[in-house]
């Protein structure tokens, strides 16, 4: 899973390698070394925050003070088709408790509103109060789902091959996704959609490769 909005990756996304990942924030920089979560700081001093090497996506809050990651706990099942399993997690940058928000389980016959496996691409709300990710949902679409960032009840949100959070202007804390929609007679296509943060549609935005960057220049 792993799919990015053409365009705006750079804006929402991280792009991971086997030994290094980076992620712009307003303070400082978090990446993924070796399957370890590092922070560094302005001044360009370095930490780790983990050291299981099964950590990977890692995404920091708009405040700088806790970052989002998954942890690995079972690879790929390639002999029954069956996406890795990872848990959600959020480590707070103060004094470094680390909190598993949701436990990843392997998928199985559960409707695809329920599935929590291949948990991936956490990102913040802009107030920081909730954690968005992605989950293998079927083989057409992922999912979209929530969880608090201070613990609670995962929700299901929508379906989406892509996500990013709108940071600022009219419809700020919106969500934009990429959403596979089957046309009758005419096949299917992967639009950009504008849905709130409880997965009601706002409006369809096409495949503009600079949506997000329209949408937050919006203003009411």
């Amino acid at each position: 899973m792993r799919p990015a909005l053409p365009g705006i990756a750079a804006l929402c996304f991280f792009t991971f390698a086997p030994h290094a990942s980076w992620a712009a924030a307003p303070i400082g920089y978090v990446s993924v070394q070796e399957g370890n979560i590092v922070y560094t700081a302005p001044g360009g001093a370095t930490e780790a925050l983990t050291g299981t090497g099964a950590d990977d996506a890692p995404a920091i809050s708009p405040t700088g003070d806790a970052v989002a990651f998954t942890r690995q706990t079972r690879g790929v099942d390639e002999a029954h088709d069956s996406p890795a399993v990872r848990d959600l997690w959020v480590i707070h940058l103060k004094d470094h408790r680390a909190v598993r928000l949701v436990t990843g389980k392997p998928e199985g016959k559960e409707k695809p509103e329920h599935v929590l496996a291949d948990i991936d691409h956490p990102i913040f709300s802009p107030d920081g109060a909730t954690v968005y990710f992605l989950t293998a949902a079927s083989g057409t679409t992922a999912a979209v789902h929530a969880v608090p960032t201070s613990g609670g009840p995962q929700r299901f949100v929508a379906d989406g091959n892509a996500l990013s959070v709108v940071s600022r202007g009219k419809y700020v804390g919106a969500l934009l996704v990429e959403q596979h929609r089957e046309m009758s007679g005419h096949g299917a296509w992967d639009p950009l959609v504008l849905i709130s943060s409880n997965g009601k549609t706002i409006k369809v935005v096409g495949e503009d490769p600079n949506a997000l960057r329209s949408v937050e220049a919006e203003r009411n």
